[in-house]
């Protein structure tokens, strides 16, 4: 081995070497601050009030207790919360990708009178946020029906939330229906011209082959849906007044502790003090999310590997 290719081969060791430190140094810096809020929700959750008072304790705790997280989660009333929340959201969120499927694919595919309008409409349903409609909603929904025949109120079911989502125009359902969209365009056409000659529909065409074809983005598109409704206190706050939810009573924890722990919802807790109960709510919330993605995660790399769609 001659000097010049000894020289060569240390330089693009070291160049390697320096490549593969800064590449880990970025990673593990990016990786304390994506998860610095669980690490915090953690501490947080296992000490006791008076820690929080305490200057020398940063991460772990000085009075280990599990009481911060028995009282929260008595607070919340989490069994019953959890169950409302369940049948609320997951049912809302498998109708909301159904509809945003069916939507995303007639946009992808078909040529319509008024297509560029709704395109226009879809876009504004992204754009403008819940907040300006909620009012209208509530209108809508608190006297549904057909004007002097007949009129139901529908606030305080799962009705207000299924029907928008069933409709395409649940929570973030603009934003769900435009990547839906693009995604149908990017797959190749030749997939429906081969199951039509076959004697398939065009909505047979869409269950029988491009449904098959996009499990792994249904999966992702379910996970996003789900952690919007999940998070969402707005709309529900909106159309329930005794349906609780997991958003909702976050929302309202520190009222619920303040006549748990005092009998009496006007007492005012340390802002400081409180911080272990809201942390240890907000871990607590968090907690199904992040067992169901992890659940989810072996079958969305499946459906890639498997979805039998090569770009």
């Amino acid at each position: 081995m001659t000097d010049d290719l000894k020289k060569y081969r240390r330089k693009t060791q070291a160049t390697d070497f320096l490549i593969r430190f800064f590449r880990t140094l970025i990673l593990i810096g990016l990786s304390f601050v994506i998860l610095y809020p669980i690490i915090y929700m953690i501490s947080c959750s296992f000490r006791e009030r008076s820690d929080m008072n305490d200057p020398t304790v940063m991460w772990i705790p000085r009075n280990f207790t599990l009481d911060i997280i028995k009282e929260t989660i008595e607070a919340m009333n989490f069994g019953e919360t959890l169950y409302n929340t369940l049948v609320l959201n997951i049912g809302c969120c498998i109708v909301q990708v159904m509809s945003c499927a069916v939507t995303g694919y007639g946009f992808a595919r078909f040529k319509f009178r008024g297509k560029k309008l709704m395109l226009g409409i879809l876009i504004f349903m992204i754009l403008v946020p819940v907040q300006v409609i909620s009012l209208p909603l509530y209108t809508q929904f608190r006297y549904f029906g057909i004007k002097g025949v007949f009129s139901v109120n529908l606030i305080d079911t799962f009705a207000c939330m299924y029907l928008p989502a069933l409709l395409g125009n649940g929570i973030r359902s603009g934003l769900i229906i435009l990547i839906f969209m693009q995604f149908f365009k990017g797959l190749p056409k030749e997939l429906e011209d081969a199951a039509c000659l076959d004697g398939c529909s065009p909505f047979g065409a869409f269950i029988r082959v491009m449904l098959p074809n996009s499990i792994s983005f249904i999966i992702t598109a379910f996970l996003f849906s789900i952690v919007f409704y999940w998070n969402d206190s707005y709309v529900s706050s909106t159309f329930f007044t005794n349906n609780q939810t997991i958003g909702l009573m976050l929302k309202n924890l520190d009222s619920h502790l303040s006549m748990m722990l005092f009998n009496d919802a006007s007492v005012q807790i340390s802002p400081r003090e409180q911080i272990v109960w809201m942390q240890a709510g907000c871990l607590i919330s968090i907690a199904p999310l992040l067992i169901l993605y992890c659940y989810l995660q072996k079958y969305f790399t499946e459906s890639i590997v498997n979805s039998g769609i090569v770009s």
